[in-house]
């Protein structure tokens, strides 16, 4: 392996904070309030808290392993044999992300705006950007989220408050919604909404720092948790349930309601700006890190010839689902509700494996050279 680039703690943040928040432009708020209710900003708050909880553990198990990534703690723990399959297991999530995502984009902006394309001509432009962020590498694509994070940042928010004289709190009753029993313990396995926090796992080796990646992972985690909780409570206040349910893209029907005097009318133009940049910054880094995972889990020399193939096979798959309705099913009742497993679990254990291991190898090896 060549020497990696190393990137500082608000560039993850960013490329962390948008993989999680890209949800809020798609299915995110109606999502909590299929789950919460009324109650669904308490739902929001409740997985954010858990989703935290679970970083909390990771990163302490983590502490003797600054610099390496997961697929060096997971063959650590069990060999080659260790980092392929878990290799195997960072794939498919990614792997699903990316398929779903772009599937699921295209199909909302053929909705918004391409109303007349060809599915597959939307889902070209997407194609062009991941392969070219590809050959550009992690450095370029780490300053160009550092750049357009904030952006978007500042153009959802500027959307949350151009709601607010749409907001009805009478909305929010009654408090509890669709009671404790489906927020605390049905809703805990869509802690998953936080899955993403797995890529932090990855960008560890380019962070070396561990105090870095544990810094990175509670700010991305707490303001994206921000972000998600406001998007909820903006939504559910501004359309009463369970109207709410029958709406298909949120924050874009929020925006479209927004009228600022006679001049700044069609607010949801800055939606689409904003969803469109955080979709292709979300699938673009997910692709490098398909390719990034790949290369080290096989110990292959070069990524950039695995990049054109790649990209025609998730263009390809993403044309598997018969329709839409299909992809938000498999997304939501199946990876979002399984997805919390290779995210908080499968590290934890491969953790816990790796400083036994690592503990035995020093009480019987006595000058073995230390992770940390």
């Amino acid at each position: 392996m060549k020497k990696k680039t190393i990137f500082g703690h608000w560039e993850a943040s960013a490329i962390i904070m948008n993989l999680i928040c890209t949800k809020i432009f798609l299915n995110f708020p109606r999502m909590a309030v299929e789950e919460g209710g009324t109650a669904a900003w308490i739902f929001a708050i409740y997985i954010a808290i858990l989703a935290i909880l679970g970083f909390t553990v990771i990163q302490k198990l983590y502490k003797p392993f600054e610099g390496k990534d997961l697929l060096d703690v997971a063959e650590l723990a069990a060999g080659n044999i260790g980092r392929i399959l878990v290799g195997f297991v960072i794939l498919f999530c990614l792997g699903w992300g990316t398929v779903a995502y772009m599937r699921m984009f295209s199909e909302n902006m053929k909705l918004i705006s391409l109303t007349t394309s060809p599915l597959s001509y939307v889902q070209l432009y997407f194609v062009v950007c991941l392969v070219t962020g590809a050959y550009f590498g992690i450095e370029a694509l780490s300053r160009l989220h550092a750049f357009v994070v904030p952006v978007i940042t500042v153009g959802f928010l500027l959307i949350m408050l151009g709601a607010v004289n749409y907001i009805d709190p009478g909305n929010l009753m009654p408090l509890l919604g669709n009671g404790l029993s489906a927020i605390f313990i049905k809703g805990a396995q869509k802690v998953s909404d936080y899955s993403e926090i797995l890529v932090l796992f990855l960008l560890a080796s380019f962070l070396k720092k561990y105090e870095v990646m544990k810094s990175t992972g509670y700010w991305s985690l707490v303001l994206a948790s921000v972000f998600l909780v406001i998007s909820v409570l903006v939504f559910s206040t501004v359309f009463p349930y369970p109207s709410s349910l029958e709406i298909t893209i949120p924050i874009f029907h929020v925006a479209r309601l927004i009228k600022l005097g006679r001049f700044f009318q069609r607010v949801e133009s800055v939606f689409l700006f904003i969803w469109a940049a955080s979709s292709l910054l979300y699938i673009t880094v997910n692709f490098y890190l398909i390719l990034f995972t790949f290369q080290k889990a096989f110990r292959l020399d070069y990524y950039k010839p695995l990049i054109i193939p790649l990209s025609i096979i998730v263009m390809s798959l993403s044309f598997l689902p018969s329709d839409f309705a299909e992809v938000v099913t498999y997304e939501v009742e199946l990876f979002r509700s399984w997805s919390w497993v290779p995210a908080f679990v499968m590290p934890i254990l491969l953790l816990i494996l790796a400083r036994r291991k690592h503990r035995k190898s020093a009480e019987s090896g006595g000058n073995e050279p230390q992770d940390s």
